[in-house]
């Protein structure tokens, strides 16, 4: 199973795990609502005073149930697996892995549900068209130009098959029915332009390389399959 548990949020968590159970009952709370509306900070500023503690400190704590919550959904994580991961946490006790699991269980269909909601919306690649821009050669500057990397990004909400697009690009006859049925149909593509330098291309280029050899990994693949599932 992927590790639930990350070195940053166990620190986060950490906090939390030196409350008493009821502080801890609490905050499981605030985390939904957090997931609904997003952060309160009023409420996160009266509860560090009221724990003589600070406004970041609250707020990374409360994130981190939140990541555990939404974690563990994409999981699908048995009690089991989350026990047992939950248990590497210093000071952590019985009753504090109950109250979360408690937490976690409670409120997995709603996080599934969302998370299904906001997939919907989802951008997939499609096509990418680019070129380069630059001057030359001019008197007037005494510094070499940058060039510039001119990039528009065709993305699409259907996700779509590359040879089902190469087959639907052969234009057949089209009834007057269909034609009008095509024009009532939602827009699903989108193009975003963008610009960039040499450096940084080659900089994303980089993070774009190390993402795909990160997929490849067992860690990711646990974390996409109960997602699709």
């Amino acid at each position: 199973m992927a590790r639930l548990i990350r070195n940053e949020q166990g620190k986060q968590l950490a906090f939390l795990l030196t409350q008493p159970d009821e502080v801890l009952i609490e905050f499981c709370k605030f985390a939904i609502e957090y997931i609904g509306a997003g952060i309160n900070e009023k409420k996160c500023t009266v509860a560090a005073k009221k724990l003589g503690t600070t406004y970041e400190i609250v707020r990374s704590a409360l994130e981190a149930l939140v990541a555990l919550l939404i974690d563990s959904t994409k999981l699908a994580v048995s009690e089991r697996d989350f026990t047992t991961s939950l248990q590497s946490l210093d000071g952590i006790n019985e009753k504090q892995i109950e109250i979360l699991w408690q937490f976690v269980i409670s409120k997995r269909n709603l996080v599934d549900n969302i998370m299904r909601a906001s997939c919907q919306d989802e951008l997939y690649f499609r096509d990418l068209e680019w070129r380069i821009e630059g001057r030359i050669a001019s008197r007037a500057r005494h510094t070499q130009a940058t060039p510039i990397i001119k990039m528009k990004f065709h993305l699409d909400t259907e996700c779509v098959s590359e040879y089902r697009e190469k087959l639907d690009s052969t234009p057949l006859p089209v009834t007057e029915e269909e034609h009008t049925n095509e024009q009532k149909a939602p827009v699903t593509r989108r193009q975003v332009l963008a610009e960039t330098n040499p450096v940084m291309l080659q900089y994303m280029i980089q993070v774009l390389e190390k993402a795909l050899i990160e997929a490849r990994t067992r860690r990711v693949r646990n974390y996409v399959k109960p997602s699709h599932g």
